[in-house]
């Protein structure tokens, strides 16, 4: 599995816990409350690099500018919308034990595995190879808090 690192040798580049972005493709579906699942590359569970924890409170925010890991560069965020969101559940799964019902409530373009392997090659620089059924994923679902 490719990780992204921060250009230094054994160094990632740490942003915000409390925040999870979105691109700005999924800027009205963030904005009407549609999207409760993502899912991102690798493990991101609670203590890990990028991980959240169940019950975390985070705020969702659009990407405006997307950052770079190895330069060290933070992403840009949109004033709007920004989300108070609650971390409902973190799984590890491999793509291949991915069923139809994980991927209810995510985005559009992910309702099936081959999909997300295209979302997160196409999201993350990822070659498809490296996306395959043995690929471990964080699947993360979440609330919206009032």
């Amino acid at each position: 599995m490719t990780e992204l690192s921060s250009g230094q040798p054994g160094e990632r580049f740490v942003l915000p816990h409390d925040e999870m972005a979105f691109r700005r493709v999924y800027r009205e579906l963030l904005a009407r409350e549609a999207i409760t699942t993502v899912f991102r590359p690798g493990k991101r569970q609670c203590g890990d690099w990028r991980g959240y924890c169940p019950g975390d409170i985070v705020t969702a925010k659009v990407i405006a500018e997307v950052g770079l890991d190895r330069a060290r560069v933070a992403p840009i965020f949109l004033p709007e919308p920004r989300k108070v969101i609650r971390i409902d559940e973190v799984k590890l799964v491999r793509i291949g034990d991915l069923e139809a019902h994980d991927f209810v409530n995510a985005t559009p373009d992910v309702t099936s595995k081959a999909q997300l392997q295209w979302h997160l090659g196409l999201v993350y620089n990822l070659d498809k190879e490296t996306l395959s059924d043995d690929t471990p994923i964080t699947k993360i679902t979440f609330s919206y808090q009032r």
